[in-house]
Parts: C-alpha cells; sequence; structure tokens
C-alpha cells in the first residue's frame, strides 16, 4: 500500500484543482444527457497521466470545454461494482484480445444518489456501446426487471456472474461546446476485492469519449503537447491483475508497470 500524502500536500493540491475548475462553465446533468455528448455509443480514447500534470493541462481546456457540475460540485465520487465468473469470462476476453467482449457492472453515482445496472460492450468495430437499467440499490441480477434487462442485453447466462472486483473513483466530466466529445477524468482511484485494496492517488485516467474516431480535437492537442500519450486501459482489467494473482497478466504488465511508475511520481489530488 502506497504512503497517503501530508496533510499540507493534499490541501495545495485540492486548492491547485479547485481553482482550474473555476474557470470553467458548467453545465448541468439534464443538459448533458439531453445532448449528442452523452454518447452510450462512441469511440473511446483513454490516457494516463501524473495528479499534478492533470491540473496543470485544465487551463487549456477552458474555452473548448464546460465542466459538469450536479448541486454545486464538479467532482463526483463514483462507485462500481464488477461482476464476472468464477474463471473471470469477462476478464480473460479482455486479456486474450477478443475482438467482441463484455463488462457487467453496477455502478453508483453519489453526487445525484443513482444506481444503474450497465452491460458494456467492445465491439470489433472499435467501437464501445453502453446500455443501462436505473435500480433500486443493488438488487439480484434475477431480479425480474434486472433479468429481463440483462436477457435482452447481454450474451452470458448472469446466474454465472457475482461479484469480483469494487473501483472507487471520484470524477470530473467536461463536455465541448460546439462537438459530440465528453471528457472523463478519474482520480485518487480504489480498487478493492473484499480482502485487499489498492489506491493510487497521484494518478489520473483520463478518457475522451466521442462519436467518431476524431484525429484532432482540443482535449487531444493539450494532451499531446504536455507529452500524454493515449494508451489502452481498462480499470476492471487492471484491478483484477492487481488484486487476482493466479490469472495470467501479461498483456496488461505495460500498464501496470506504468501506473506504479506514476504513482512514485507527482503529488495526489484530492
Amino acid at each position: 500500500m502506497m504512503q497517503p500524502l501530508s496533510s499540507p500536500d493534499r490541501q495545495n493540491a485540492g486548492l491547485d484543482l479547485a481553482a482550474a475548475l473555476a474557470a470553467f462553465e458548467p453545465i448541468t446533468l439534464d443538459a448533458l444527457e439531453g445532448s449528442d455528448a452523452n454518447l452510450l455509443d462512441r469511440t473511446e480514447t483513454k490516457f494516463l497521466m501524473t495528479a499534478d500534470r492533470f491540473v496543470q493541462i485544465l487551463p487549456d481546456l477552458g474555452d473548448a470545454y464546460r465542466v459538469l457540475e450536479i448541486e454545486g460540485a464538479r467532482q463526483g465520487r463514483y462507485e462500481t461494482e464488477y461482476y464476472d465468473t468464477d474463471g473471470f469470462l469477462t476478464y480473460l476476453q479482455h486479456h486474450n484480445g477478443r475482438a467482441t467482449r463484455y463488462k457487467l457492472r453496477f455502478r453508483h453515482y453519489l453526487s445525484s444518489d443513482t444506481t444503474f445496472l450497465e452491460v458494456k460492450e467492445k465491439r470489433n468495430t472499435g467501437r464501445t456501446v453502453k446500455k443501462r437499467l436505473e435500480t433500486d440499490g443493488l438488487p439480484e441480477l434475477s431480479d425480474p426487471g434486472p433479468g429481463t434487462f440483462l436477457a435482452e442485453s447481454f450474451p452470458y447466462d448472469a446466474g454465472a456472474f457475482h461479484p469480483v472486483l469494487l473501483t472507487a473513483y471520484d470524477r470530473i466530466t467536461l463536455v465541448a461546446r460546439d462537438h459530440a466529445e465528453r471528457l472523463t477524468f478519474d482520480l485518487n482511484l480504489t480498487f478493492d476485492n473484499g480482502t485487499e485494496s489498492r489506491s493510487y492517488p497521484k494518478v489520473v485516467i483520463g478518457e475522451i469519449k466521442h462519436d467518431r474516431a476524431l484525429r484532432r480535437s482540443p482535449a487531444m492537442t493539450a494532451l499531446g503537447r504536455a507529452g500524454v500519450r493515449k494508451t489502452g486501459f481498462s480499470k476492471y482489467c487492471i484491478g483484477v491483475s492487481l488484486l487476482y494473482t493466479g490469472l495470467k497478466h501479461n498483456r496488461f504488465k505495460r500498464n501496470l508497470l506504468f501506473l506504479e511508475k506514476l504513482s512514485s511520481e507527482g503529488r495526489g489530488v484530492c
């Protein structure tokens, strides 16, 4: 387990982030969900960076993006519980490079106190399609609502799936002003499997969600100028690789090493 930030460092990092976010014009959740940037069917590009590099990049994005604000907060806490089989079917789909693969999860949005059962499908076209059902807490997958939803959206027997990983993080969401693009930045990431946990307060996972492959966008330009390069990264697969050491993880070894490298650099944000 990594050493936590000292109190002065955490306070300074938090102040830096708050000041950077204060410069953005806000957008409401209703406005986002009603816009082209909602993007449940999309192309994704992911980035890893240190937390202090992220804070340095933010001022370059203020003219092109608005920040999601919910009840005055510009960071939202997310908790996502991933389900898999005893043999880790969906993890191995990804590890083995299967072109079409799935993730099954419950996601709880603490800012709005809502929970969704989600099926995330990565298609062989490179697009990601997310289907979701709002639920009351964490029902059984076999309950009537989830059962019907999964029968229509998930190609496997949901009865064979059970919780294997919890991820928790703070998310900042930026929405492009003039095209269908949304940015998410996940901070203070923790992985937990019920017996062990790993935390990464000094790493930020960025993701650009867009309706088609973009050669350029203001975010890509700013990230490239800062020396941040795109990289494939699955929070689920990395969390499983870290906490279930008996599973093969050769495909993710480069990202695991990069994650540890970044976690030893910079300072965290809170």
